[in-house]
């Protein structure tokens, strides 16, 4: 895949700022900002980003190509066992303050949060953990996030959506609306979404009435039997309810441990802005922040990829991104590491000089 990253750069000043950037993103640190670049300038830096005639585009479609082949391997491996695709979906927030005036549509306030929104559409099957597409929510007004994640439906290819096993879409409570549960059926997917306690149910009763988990019930305005579960989350003094939903009849308990597999988006989000400093853009251009975005989604399928050919990985843990970044650092771009040593390394001979004729 970074052999095939490479040909989006027709010019070797766009491949050399490339090459210097993923060295800022794969320091693992979640600070990749062009002032931290020593061999290429940060203005050459920010140029890249926001203007730089190089192929976004074609950038994108070589990584989805690669996370398609390596997901299609994945079932060839196991043909008998064939791993199910999960397909979650999710809005994360990055929070910005100031004045981004080429940005005005795109900034806006969610849940008390000012920023750049994104809903983006995540796949997970067996071990893969493949960020597939994603959408900008643009304000009131505009297609909702729910809206927006339907569309995002729409790019993965129907051969992935076949099979024995049906795909499972994961959700939280805030893609909820009868729209789109009925969109996610209509796609011939099962659903997974989270709830409201105050939804109202067709006979009169709320969710949080509720006294058995698995009951079959029937949603206000929705012509589809729905089995609700819940989990209690311990993480403040007072007991947290949380409720959610599906067309599958998987019983209250399997349901409740189901459910629990939204969760994996929440550790993504949390990985690319920790480590690959997603909401640490400054750009002032939508371009500059969507090759932000692209250029952060790299970072993690490098890492994710190498930490897949790791002889020695235990299962179901969360890697050590810092360690596999550093890694893959000096895999990828050793010669951006050995220039910025030897620049360093010219600073520190020329201030000893200087403090020697001081002395003397």
């Amino acid at each position: 895949m970074y052999s095939d990253i490479l040909t989006c750069f027709s010019r070797s000043q766009h491949r050399a700022s490339f090459e210097v950037f993923l060295d800022l993103l794969l320091d693992g640190s979640g600070r990749p900002l062009p002032e931290r670049a020593t061999v290429k300038s940060p203005a050459a830096i920010s140029r890249f980003l926001n203007h730089a005639a190089w192929n976004t585009r074609q950038f994108c479609r070589v990584m989805r190509q690669h996370a398609l082949q390596l997901l299609q391997h994945e079932w060839r491996l196991r043909p008998h066992q064939r791993p199910r695709l999960d397909l979650l979906v999710d809005l994360t927030s990055l929070e910005k303050s100031g004045k981004f005036a080429d940005l005005d549509d795109w900034m806006h306030t969610f849940n008390s949060v000012h920023g750049v929104h994104l809903v983006v559409l995540y796949l997970c099957c067996g071990q893969l953990r493949l960020p597939w597409a994603v959408q900008v929510w643009r304000g009131k007004g505009t297609p909702s996030p729910a809206q927006l994640a339907l569309k995002l439906l729409r790019t993965v290819p129907p051969a992935l959506l076949s099979g024995k096993r049906r795909p499972r879409l994961h959700a939280d409570g805030g893609f909820e609306s009868i729209e789109f549960i009925q969109g996610v059926l209509a796609h011939g997917l099962d659903i997974v979404v989270g709830v409201r306690c105050t939804r109202k149910l067709e006979d009169g009763r709320q969710v949080r009435d509720l006294m058995v988990r698995g009951d079959l019930v029937k949603p206000t305005g929705l012509d589809q039997i729905m089995c609700v579960s819940w989990v209690w989350l311990h993480r403040n003094q007072e007991p947290e309810q949380r409720f959610v939903m599906s067309n599958l009849n998987l019983g209250g308990v399997y349901l409740a441990r189901v459910g629990k597999g939204r969760w994996r988006i929440e550790a993504f989000f949390k990985t690319i802005k920790g480590r690959f400093g997603l909401e640490r853009f400054a750009q002032h251009s939508k371009q500059g922040v969507f090759r932000w975005w692209c250029l952060s989604t790299l970072a993690f399928f490098l890492c994710h990829f190498q930490d897949l050919d790791s002889p020695v990985r235990t299962p179901q843990v969360w890697p050590d991104w810092g360690d596999l970044a550093r890694t893959l650092r000096f895999s990828f771009v050793p010669e951006v590491r050995r220039q910025a040593l030897l620049l360093e390394l010219a600073a520190l001979d020329a201030f000893q000089h200087a403090q020697n004729c001081v002395k003397t």
